[in-house]
């Protein structure tokens, strides 16, 4: 809920040095013996970007549906609220930019999109070429980022909010993993051979250490999740089970 400029009241609140007097509602003032302003709900028109990994990463078991689905939720939520959202398709480079607009074609576009997408082979996942595209397109957002963040994140921009001001950008992470990318089940046995999608390394799993991998998994996510909530950025994860 924001605050500000707008038609529908919110609340009463005593008078501060900065109000202007004719914010005060006089008959709430006349009943207390004291000054009380009105507070508005500002309107709450916004731009909402996707910004959407199509890394080879993300076509691993299930993640590339499960992402698609989440998009497109986005997507009808911010047009269905008369809200403008906008797309843009990230590997190695910004692959595709769809501005944000309202209005259903604009939706069907985004979608169509989304559908027609395929993860592309890179060796490395550049999402900060896909925000200092957002950065340069728009002046402020709400934005959620799609991907599995398996690769080694670094970011040029801050978006931490400080006592001189708020970043005009409030950015969300949506981590997409399958369920075992997480952890593997107590008491696994046996031998299963991956491939790295993006580098193509071939390695050799050995379920007995399944501890060891629940444990480096459970320190990976945690830097992850750590290093973005230092540039101002929360991350929730979410898997198709």
């Amino acid at each position: 809920i924001f605050k500000g400029s707008g038609l529908e009241f919110w609340a009463l609140r005593e008078l501060t040095p900065f109000d202007s007097f004719k914010d005060i509602d006089w008959k709430a003032t006349a009943k207390t013996g004291k000054y009380y302003v009105k507070e508005y709900l500002a309107e709450s028109y916004f731009n909402l970007m996707i910004l959407y990994d199509i890394s080879n990463s993300v076509s691993f078991g299930r993640k590339e549906l499960l992402q698609a689905n989440i998009a497109v939720s986005l997507a009808y939520t911010a047009i269905a609220g008369n809200n403008g959202c906008g797309l843009i398709l990230f590997a190695d480079d910004v692959d595709m930019y769809i501005p944000a607009r309202m209005g259903w074609s604009h939706f069907f576009q985004i979608v169509t999109a989304i559908a027609e997408a395929r993860p592309r082979p890179c060796r490395h996942t550049r999402l900060n070429l896909a925000l200092r595209k957002l950065m340069t397109e728009l002046p402020e957002s709400l934005t959620f980022i799609l991907s599995d963040f398996l690769y080694p994140v670094a970011f040029e921009y801050d978006f931490q909010r400080t006592t001189h001001g708020n970043s005009r950008h409030d950015i969300k992470a949506l981590q997409v993993l399958e369920d075992f990318e997480l952890n593997l089940p107590p008491n696994s046995k046996g031998l299963i051979s991956f491939r790295d999608y993006e580098t193509g390394k071939e390695m050799l799993i050995d379920l007995g250490k399944w501890a060891s991998y629940n444990h480096a998994m459970a320190k990976k996510h945690q830097e992850i999740e750590n290093h973005l909530r230092k540039i101002g950025i929360d991350m929730l994860t979410i898997t198709p089970r």
